[in-house]
């Protein structure tokens, strides 16, 4: 749920001008229309801090998260302590940071409740930022002190109702996703879809399935958009919990198409994913149990051919560790390579070089070991030996790769301070 900045009660007044009308357009959804204004505003005037903020929020509903983080950091460079600029920038923080929250969203976000406790936007935020977190409970903490302050608020009753669902509290995410819809006329059609989808899940939940059903088909009549993959496939566990495979089978194949991932598996994953749809929020550690049981027993299948078997086996798992080191770096930070052809090329040139001496490091060890230990003419480079030193290796590249732009961020940081 992104920070729209103002307050949470209908019936706000917009005042007139060429910034009154960008802030009609925001709020009518017409972002390209209060962008041109915007900066139509801010060629004339540069230094209107209004105007840039305004444009920041506009960048940050459009998905432009980097744009909006720059934005909004040249209006906090003027005025520091406005709460309006702090929400925006850590809502774009935590829009822009993947599964990996930067600390900067959080402490922009406890500067805004520091500057006003009073305010349930505050609280709001700062339970946005502590959920992606994954601290469930201090984000709880922080949605019950806005529903505090401002019960009535429909921004602060669904905060409440995804992080209850997260708590595995379908019952109170029920009860906050109503609220929502009950007093969210100033909440727009994404928003309401956004509450409509929460009690659907809750619902599905506590089994209540027919009821979860028409929360799912409010949610797509309040955004069509709304109706993607995520759509589909809860449609779809809803369906294969009623024991209605057929129509369960057609959503989760549809779900499938619509996501644009290995369409041409589809029919087959389809059927996957219906049948883990049983271990509920556990279907992704469950499918990494089944593909790790199939590899296991493909890998020792192919350890039996003569002589080349166990080098196979060897290439084919540093190429899994390979995959999963720097697949884990571009999830935690969003992206492999940092922005910048030099910043590319050197953390590149950094990462090639950690994978070159560490593996040329730990196989000087492992020889050492073992002709120390078997005499000089032990056999020591084995498949064994590759993989536990390429596996060292690639996870120290990794390392490296997430690790060495930010220390040249900072280098040149301090630099910059100096000069």
């Amino acid at each position: 749920m992104m920070y729209r900045g103002g307050g949470s009660q209908s019936g706000t007044m917009i005042p007139g001008g060429q910034l009154g009308k960008a802030k009609f357009a925001l709020a009518n959804g017409q972002y390209d229309e209060a962008e041109r204004l915007l900066r139509k505003r801010l060629e004339r005037q540069g230094d209107d801090a209004s105007a840039r903020l305004l444009l920041a929020q506009t960048l940050l509903q459009t998905r432009r998260n980097a744009e909006a983080v720059a934005e909004v950091r040249r209006v906090l460079r003027g005025q520091p302590k406005n709460v309006e600029a702090l929400l925006t920038l850590s809502s774009a923080l935590v829009q822009q940071g993947g599964i990996r929250v930067p600390k900067e969203a959080e402490t922009a976000a406890r500067r805004a409740v520091q500057l006003q406790p009073k305010s349930a936007n505050t609280h709001i935020q700062l339970a946005e930022v502590l959920a992606a977190q994954r601290d469930v409970k201090a984000a709880r903490i922080e949605v019950e002190e806005a529903c505090k302050l401002e019960p009535r608020s429909p921004s602060a009753q669904l905060m409440r109702a995804l992080i209850l669902v997260s708590d595995r509290d379908p019952l109170g995410a029920i009860q906050a996703s109503e609220s929502a819809i009950r007093f969210g006329q100033s909440l727009g059609p994404a928003a309401l879809a956004q509450a409509e989808m929460v009690k659907a899940n809750a619902l599905s939940d506590v089994k209540r399935y027919d009821e979860a059903l028409a929360s799912l088909d409010a949610a797509e009549r309040q955004n069509p958009m709304l109706a993607g993959s995520n759509t589909h496939s809860l449609r779809g566990r809803i369906y294969f919990r009623q024991r209605k495979i057929g129509p369960a089978y057609r959503e989760f194949l549809i779900a499938q198409r619509a996501s644009g991932r290995l369409v041409r598996f589809a029919p087959v994953l389809a059927a996957l994913n219906m049948v883990l749809s049983i271990f509920g929020s556990n279907a992704p550690i469950a499918f990494a149990v089944i593909v790790g049981v199939i590899v296991l027993a493909i890998l020792t299948g192919i350890s039996f051919i003569p002589a080349a078997g166990p080098w196979i086996v060897a290439a084919l798992l540093l190429a899994i560790v390979g995959f999963f080191a720097f697949a884990g770096v571009r999830y935690t930070q969003g992206s492999l390579l940092p922005q910048g052809m030099q910043a590319r090329l050197t953390s590149i040139a950094a990462s090639a070089t950690v994978l070159i001496l560490i593996a040329a490091l730990v196989l000087y060890i492992e020889h050492a070991i073992v002709t120390s230990v078997g005499g000089s003419n032990a056999e020591w480079f084995t498949p064994t030996t590759l993989v536990i030193a390429g596996a060292i290796a690639f996870i120290l590249a990794a390392l490296a790769l997430y690790g060495f732009p930010r220390l040249l961020a900072r280098y040149e940081g301090r630099n910059a301070a100096r000069a």
